[in-house]
């Protein structure tokens, strides 16, 4: 079993910072360097987050924006490359998220970097996002962590993300039960394109399921942590924990400090 739903089982609000990793080769933004770079990038980001005590990272490749639909070999390289090492290191559950949505990439790197995790953000249905219509990617996730002996790996599942807009959808509750019932989600992530959405998107998930573990993906902060957690049951964290105001920048020690303290006296 995952190790991340092992925290969740236990009533703990675990807290999982973002590595966010700048342009790989093969991605539409790289204009050249070497991995030794894109290495130490995630290695200092990670190093202040696991210092400061968060309970998970999640390995991203947000410099790759804009994103084809589907990840190249080099990409895939690197970013096992990276979450492998971040797994060795620091001895937390690390997931990851490829921006591409490609499920059987993603499994391809978790079964060979000892990933925990992966959060695919259009797992049912399909949705217009900046970049074109993306589609379910249940299928291929199943497939591949069965094919690939990736069992323990849990997959979270996106449903209506903020970045993108449903397409043909029955309605929000509809789609949770496609991720939860027939598409076989291990746990759902939710992020409303305001924070009161979010908040209502996690009520109405979990008035549906009780019991099914959902993580916030966006607009949690040290001051709103405990409100969020009233019916969630873990959060993905970076803008709140940089000086940059965005997801792009470097983390400051001391707002991942006041970030987790605050976590922590919600409890």
């Amino acid at each position: 079993m995952s190790e991340l739903l092992d925290i969740i089982a236990t009533g703990k609000k675990p807290v999982i910072g973002m590595v966010q990793l700048p342009a790989l080769a093969g991605g539409s933004g790289y204009r050249g360097g070497g991995f030794e770079d894109v290495m130490e990038a995630a290695l200092s980001e990670a190093s202040v987050l696991a210092e400061n005590g968060v309970d998970s990272l999640m390995v991203q490749n947000l410099g790759d924006i804009p994103v084809d639909m589907h990840a190249t070999g080099v990409q895939i390289a690197w970013m096992t490359a990276v979450t492998g090492e971040l797994r060795r290191r620091y001895r937390l559950p690390v997931g990851l998220n490829l921006l591409e949505n490609d499920a059987e990439a993603m499994f391809a790197i978790a079964s060979a970097a000892d990933a925990d995790f992966v959060r695919i953000k259009i797992y049912v249905g399909a949705m217009m996002t900046p970049f074109g219509l993306e589609t379910a990617q249940a299928h291929k996730a199943i497939k591949a962590r069965n094919a690939w002996n990736a069992e323990k790996v849990a997959i979270f599942a996106d449903v209506h993300d903020r970045t993108g807009t449903p397409v043909a959808s029955g309605g929000f509750i509809e789609d949770v039960e496609f991720a939860v019932r027939l598409g076989g989600a291990d746990g759902l992530v939710l992020t409303g394109k305001t924070y009161s959405q979010t908040l209502d998107m996690v009520s109405q998930a979990r008035a549906k399921y009780p019991s099914v573990p959902i993580l916030v993906g966006g607009s949690v902060t040290a001051a709103n942590f405990a409100e969020t957690m009233t019916n969630a049951s873990g959060a993905i964290v970076s803008t709140a924990m940089k000086g940059s105001g965005s997801a792009v920048g470097r983390f400051v020690p001391e707002k991942v400090k006041e970030f987790m303290t605050a976590a922590r006296e919600a409890h």
